[in-house]
């Protein structure tokens, strides 16, 4: 069976696609890159499909507009590179200086899984997707990594230090990073 499609444009929702689906039991609405997809039974109609989608506008509204504030700005990925060279390894070094850390050597990578990693040798490695973060949470996952070459795992003694690093806001800044995704 293949799955039968729809596509529908509201003025505050934008597109939406509706997309039947032989394994879906239930509607299903979500939210991704910008766009609505409500996803319903093979058997269920398209009628019905849009009646939950107007139960749930409010959320969806919502939800649209938060992904919208999240977006990243596009980028040139030659031009983040060469940002990235010219700015964290000198703000590295600072902040190393500034909190008393030490490490053995720095490298810019094009990691798209991790902002960043230390090794047990003080070896860090960061990202060069760190550049479209904005900057006291670049500073957050500098300060993270030169924290990791005195405790190299995520104990309550680590969370302590970096806490002290960050004036307390450890959490609040590690929550705010889960915001943002490395494109």
């Amino acid at each position: 069976m293949t799955s039968a499609k729809k596509e529908i444009s509201y003025p505050d929702l934008g597109a939406v696609l509706y997309v039947k689906n032989c394994r879906a039991k239930h509607y299903i609405i979500r939210v991704a890159k910008g766009q609505v997809r409500v996803t319903l039974p093979y058997r269920g109609s398209f009628s019905q499909a849009e009646s939950f989608l107007n139960e749930k506008r409010e959320v969806v509204a919502r939800q649209l507009k938060k992904a919208a504030e999240q977006e990243l700005p596009h980028f040139n990925e030659a031009e983040l590179r060469a940002k990235a060279n010219a700015l964290l390894p000198e703000k590295l070094a600072q902040l190393a200086k500034n909190h008393g850390f030490t490490y053995t050597k720095l490298t810019v990578r094009k990691s798209r899984t991790r902002w960043g990693s230390c090794s047990s040798r003080g070896l860090i490695s960061l990202s060069l997707f760190l550049m479209i973060l904005p900057e006291h949470l670049i500073e957050y996952v500098l300060l993270h990594e030169l924290c990791h070459t005195v405790q190299p795992n995520h104990s309550p003694a680590f969370w302590s230090l970096l806490d002290r690093c960050v004036s307390g806001r450890a959490k609040a800044l590690r929550q705010e990073l889960k915001n943002y995704r490395i494109p």
